[in-house]
């Protein structure tokens, strides 16, 4: 059983490349653009809704602050009140 497709050698193919090369012309100017930006790493991250974030804040534990004592979502840390008496106590200084 033959195969009716000519077998070609290697020699054969090189020398049909050789050919190709010899009667082509280099362009007289490449241009090369940047590629465009793709970012292939991971699925990347969902942006939350308002009603999301809202339902995921509310399932939280609350927290008492040490500073206010108030039960809330903060802490000693970032309180918003002692900032406010900070910020008060920095102008004070500048001011003087």
């Amino acid at each position: 059983m033959e195969s009716e497709t000519p077998c070609t050698s290697h020699v054969d193919n090189q020398a049909s490349y050789d050919d190709i090369i010899e009667n082509t012309e280099a362009p007289q100017e490449v241009v090369v653009k940047p590629p465009e930006v793709v970012n292939t790493k991971g699925s990347g991250s969902r942006i939350l809704s308002r009603v999301e974030k809202a339902l995921k804040l509310k399932n939280k534990p609350l927290r008492q602050c040490k500073k206010c004592q108030e039960w809330g979502h903060h802490d000693s840390r970032n309180c918003d009140k002692f900032k406010e008496k900070e910020k008060r106590r920095s102008r004070r200084n500048y001011e003087v």
